[in-house]
């Protein structure tokens, strides 16, 4: 369901966050697309993910599943916001493409799988 949630739009470069709709607890997605080697793309998923920590989700769910490039500068920003999310008391959950997983592989990042596991 989140890999295929978007405001109606095509998934681009430009990041947004919105609540998800019908959840228990409050839970917000981002989701963002395209080439994430671009390092002004990165720092502008950081900080909607900061806006997003700040509001105290319960949960938070990256979509990026429409991702067609990414590098290790991704991978440092998705360790960085779990650790942010760690301090918030915020569950993270990813879904990726092809491109998010290779990179996070190659970091050693555990697998996405484990990140999308919903108790």
């Amino acid at each position: 369901m989140i890999a295929f949630s978007t405001r109606g739009d095509s998934i681009s470069e430009t990041p947004y966050s919105y609540l998800l709709q019908g959840q228990s607890e409050p839970t917000k997605a981002i989701v963002i697309g395209g080439d994430l080697r671009i390092i002004d793309v990165v720092r502008e998923f950081w900080q909607i993910a900061l806006d997003a920590l700040e509001d105290e989700p319960t949960a938070i769910w990256l979509n990026l599943t429409n991702v067609t490039s990414a590098d290790t500068k991704l991978a440092a920003c998705l360790v960085a916001i779990l650790r942010r999310a760690q301090e918030h008391e915020t569950q993270v959950y990813i879904v990726g493409s092809d491109a998010v997983q290779d990179i996070l592989k190659l970091c050693k990042f555990p697998p996405l799988k484990e990140f999308t596991k919903v108790a």
